[in-house]
């Protein structure tokens, strides 16, 4: 199944939203912001009715549904209404939550042609079989060890496929499955989430789907599809070279079985080649090797290179998992006419799609994929972090920005962003020549709205789907997908970091540069902060800047020397932590004191109204008092129930430590070489 980032235009797709809350395994230590941990279910058929669950933890105050670039808005009760024409494009679209915190992260909702079959989990078993139609869909989650069976009807003959998602729906579940006869015999099993199944007699089918490990809960979930078949592509034959030329983009599928193509390009004196093969950046599980040769005019050929493995990006970003990369490039300038034998193949043997790129020069529109920003781990730590998009206002927050496939030909990328949430601005970011990390960084106005927008600027984001204690006991899931977003937090930050130039600073390269900072601290933040330079060497290894308890001011000091930063420009960002007490629920806590006055009032009246009832002299004083009792006993009740949603409230708005990160603005600095003695 596709995955589509079309532009969800004329919105109108009917939600009933109920938000879960539970404890995040780093909800405790960072400041809040919103975190989806599933959402169900999975799709639904445009133009169709959904009734949606979010769970996940920072979900207060809902203001919108954020599905790919379109928002919609939704009220601040549990139940919204919103509609899905039946002209929105079939595929997975990133489904955000927006709220007080800001915007959340992105889970995979599929739109289908298909109607939706809800598997409801009690289809435990072969005679407990949910009855399908062929050409439907189906969501469902583990919530038992036990499988889920479905049966359908199908003709001999008739080519069908059936196709599951799990990881790539952005849950945790693997899922395995096969369907059978009456008599259970195996006629098709999953391979790569994908069966494809010719029945051999008309008759009724059997279709069991389970998680690979047993595991069970609302992150397991699935979503399928039974429908006639398509296409298969089938690897393409190893034949005779084929000739290509600087500028050709080649279409096609791996061979068989591991088997090579071929390709001969011809190259004159002074152009500069970059090779690039692309397939598992394209959503393949494939590992793509190149091989490139010298080809002589006798036909013999020596070797040039043999690249197996993508160009590593140093420094490292902060989650590189989180951006997995196979696919093998290589950049060449050519001193004489020549021409190359470029051989390729999949070392995993699939047939799956690939695309080999042939450019004069780097390629003038780099791939930038962003990541959410999380602080700096200790070298040993095996913990996995969604991290956050959201600024706080009155702070500054920093995508971080990865470029692939760089190489000693790649130009320098500026990095900017509009059509941004309102009270949001962007800083920009700037990455060198040659080098493959940068940060984007955004800055909130004290008193911005709640609210977010994709960053249409870059193209890709990747993102950790779960939090995870220790990736040695549990898998550290990732996915790419297509621009991020950027949300503004309704809380304040406790200290905003700026250079007090914004000028690109010079230092030769045996120098060093003081760069002074300002600082403007929250009222209630005091603490010493301790900052790390970002971007330029391993994380590790990386200068810090210390500014002292309750000071307005410090400086930063990077030793060029010592660093051993070649002559060029850089850009970089300093980033750290800050402890500081939030307060939860405070608009809860006000509209909940607000109500308790009002019962208060109501309650008295009704006191009032029943004392005058009872000096009544009139034949219809019975009446009256037992209206009036009534009323002082309803009163009473609400009065009650104000009183303890209040004291509730207050108990959860009280002042609790969290830990926020802090970024300065982003500094470039231009390294000159060493003048001569």
């Amino acid at each position: 199944m596709s995955r589509s980032h079309s532009p969800l235009s004329i919105f109108s797709f009917q939600f009933a939203i109920l938000l879960a809350f539970s404890t995040s395994a780093f909800s405790q230590a960072t400041f809040p912001s919103p975190v989806l941990t599933s959402i169900s279910p999975l799709g639904g058929k445009a133009g169709s009715t959904v009734e949606l669950t979010f769970r996940g933890t920072d979900l207060d105050g809902p203001t919108a549904v954020l599905i790919g670039d379109h928002s919609i808005s939704i009220p601040t009760t549990t139940k919204a209404s919103v509609a899905l024409p039946a002209n929105l494009p079939a595929g997975a679209h990133d489904l955000r939550f927006v709220g007080r915190y800001g915007v959340s992260n992105p889970r995979v909702f599929v739109v289908t042609p298909h109607a939706v079959v809800e598997s409801p989990g009690t289809n435990a078993k072969p005679d407990k079989a949910l009855k399908l139609a062929v050409n439907s869909a189906i969501s469902g989650a583990f919530k038992a060890t036990t499988p889920h069976w479905f049966t359908f009807d199908a003709k001999k003959g008739q080519s069908l496929t059936a196709s599951f998602l799990g990881l790539k729906a952005d849950t945790r579940a693997e899922v395995l499955g096969a369907i059978s006869d009456g008599k259970g015999r195996e006629l098709a099993r999953l391979k790569q989430g994908v069966m494809h199944f010719s029945p051999p007699a008309d008759g009724r089918y059997r279709m069991e789907v389970h998680e690979l490990m047993h595991r069970v809960g609302d992150d397991y979930g699935f979503f399928g599809t039974l429908e006639t078949a398509k296409p298969v592509p089938m690897g393409e034959s190893s034949a005779a070279s084929a000739s290509i030329k600087p500028g050709d983009v080649i279409r096609g599928n791996f061979p068989a079985q591991g088997q090579p193509r071929v390709f001969d390009l011809a190259f004159k004196t002074g152009e500069k080649l970059v090779i690039e093969l692309f397939s598992h950046q394209l959503g393949h599980a494939t590992d793509p090797h190149l091989v490139i040769e010298n080809l002589k005019p006798d036909g013999t050929t020596a070797l040039q290179a043999e690249v197996a493995d993508a160009p590593a990006i140093t420094p490292a970003p902060s989650v590189a998992s989180a951006i997995p990369n196979r696919d093998p490039s290589y950049a060449y300038e050519a001193k004489t006419d020549g021409m190359f034998r470029i051989t390729l193949n999949d070392a995993f043997a699939t047939t799956q799609p690939f695309e080999l790129r042939v450019s004069n020069g780097a390629p003038k529109t780099p791939e930038l994929i962003a990541m959410n920003a999380i602080l700096p781990k200790a070298a040993n730590a095996k913990t996995g972090e969604v991290g956050s998009a959201n600024v706080c206002r009155g702070g500054i927050l920093a995508l971080e920005v990865a470029v692939l496939n760089r190489n000693a030909l790649s130009e320098a990328v500026e990095l900017k962003a509009d059509k941004l949430p309102a009270g949001l601005t962007s800083l920009g970011g700037f990455i060198g020549k040659g080098q493959s990390l940068g940060y984007m960084a955004f800055q909130a106005a004290p008193d911005a709205p709640a609210g977010a927008a994709l960053v249409t600027s870059l193209a890709k984001s990747a993102y950790v789907s779960f939090d995870i204690k220790d990736a040695a006991r549990d898998n550290l899931l990732s996915r790419r997908t297509g621009p991020p977003a950027i949300g503004v937090s309704t809380l304040s930050t406790p200290a905003l970091i700026q250079t007090e130039k914004n000028d690109i600073l010079e230092v030769p390269a045996d120098g060093k540069l003081e760069i002074p900072l300002k600082v403007t601290r929250h009222a209630e933040f005091a603490d010493a902060i301790k900052l790390k330079a970002l971007g330029l060497i391993d994380v590790a290894k990386a200068p810090e800047a210390d500014i002292p308890a309750k000071a307005a001011a410090g400086k930063f000091t990077l030793d060029v020397k010592t660093l051993k930063l070649a002559p060029g420009e850089y850009g970089f960002i300093l980033q750290g932590p800050a402890k500081m007490n939030v307060r939860r629920n405070l608009e809860e806590l006000r509209q909940a004191e607000t109500d308790a006055k009002k019962a208060l009032g109501d309650q008295k009246e009704a006191q009032k109204k029943l004392a005058a009832a009872n000096a009544d002299t009139t034949p219809k004083k019975a009446e009256l008092v037992k209206a009036a009792t009534d009323a002082v006993k309803a009163a009473d009740t609400a009065k009650a129930a104000a009183d303890k949603l209040a004291k509730d409230l207050t108990a959860k708005a009280a002042p609790k430590e969290a830990t926020f990160i802090v970024y300065s603005n982003p500094i470039r600095v231009r390294v000159t070489s060493v003048a001569k003695k």
